[in-house]
């Protein structure tokens, strides 16, 4: 038999945690701020904060806030009372944050179907992102998927444990169990990158350099800084590490943890950008200036 939860328990639970068990990552994390793509519509810009410290949630673009139970209410239409029984049927642990049991919430991103990439619009998303058509097959799937009875498709990257990183124009969540991703090429190096998209950012860059550091390296995508910790062992087994994270303060704070292992800190060769994505956006426009002016100098002679 579950026990009821009070209103008081239930909001204990923390709302970064209840996201990610549907599938939701932040897009950006600012201290204590969480910033997502709105669960309920289909943006570009993330605009629905969560304040972890207070575990309260607004959504700049509707201006509707507050807690996890006003939050599960509107993600399933439901009342207040309606949406604490299932959380009480779903047996939450309120020691520290969310522990599930095997009982699923009802609206866990679920995978329907996986494809070779056709969709228009993901083609489209990775052309804004700098990356080929052809790179992208070669790494990825077309991963047909759910929330509740609402249907969606994005580009899914693979991890050990045979679930999915998802991305599209709006979303960005993974499928469960969330777990690292990892190329083997039998190399005694290897290049440790946050995410898929940065991988592919990073096999897309024609930058000598780059290119000379990661020939014929392994690969590790953590798909969350989260996860480095525990892949320690796996890169002290390695001759070179290469670290190619983004250059922010999360990343920055990661680092330290890696303090008996030696390494290349790679970010440094796209120092001026926030990530290896910006930097490939940022290269490709360069070259593609650079063209008219080459045209021009060749007409003059």
């Amino acid at each position: 038999m579950n026990h009821k939860l009070s209103f008081t328990q239930a909001k204990q639970i923390a709302i970064v945690d209840y996201l990610a068990g549907l599938g939701f990552d932040a897009a950006k994390v600012r201290g204590d701020d969480h910033w997502y793509h709105s669960p309920f519509r289909d943006e570009r810009t993330p605009s629905f904060k969560v304040n972890r410290k207070r575990n309260v949630w607004y959504d700049h673009g509707t201006g509707e806030g507050g807690t996890i139970l006003d939050l599960g209410a509107k993600l399933n239409q439901c009342t207040l009372s309606e949406f604490l029984e299932k959380l009480s049927a779903e047996n939450y642990d309120f020691s520290f944050h969310r522990q599930p049991n095997t009982h699923k919430p009802e609206n866990r991103l679920e995978v329907l179907a996986v494809n070779e990439i056709s969709s228009p619009d993901l083609l489209y998303y990775l052309r804004t992102r700098g990356i080929s058509k052809n790179l992208v097959r070669t790494y990825c799937k077309e991963v047909d998927f759910r929330i509740g009875e609402r249907g969606y498709k994005a580009i899914g990257f693979p991890n050990q444990s045979n679930a999915y990183e998802l991305r599209n124009s709006w979303f960005k969540g993974s499928s469960s169990p969330k777990d690292i991703s990892l190329i083997n090429n039998n190399s005694c190096s290897i290049s440790v990158l946050e995410g898929f998209i940065d991988f592919l950012s990073l096999m897309q860059l024609d930058h000598k350099e780059t290119r000379d550091l990661i020939h014929g390296n392994d690969f590790l995508i953590l798909n969350s800084l989260s996860l480095l910790g525990r892949s320690i062992p796996l890169l002290q087994s390695y001759k070179t590490v290469n670290i190619f994270l983004d250059n922010d303060l999360a990343a920055k704070e990661a680092k330290h943890h890696l303090s008996g292992i030696h390494f290349y800190d790679a970010s440094l060769l796209y120092n001026d950008f926030k990530d290896l994505n910006e930097y490939l956006i940022a290269m490709q426009k360069l070259k593609e200036d650079q063209i008219p002016q080459m045209k021009s100098k060749r007409m003059r002679r």
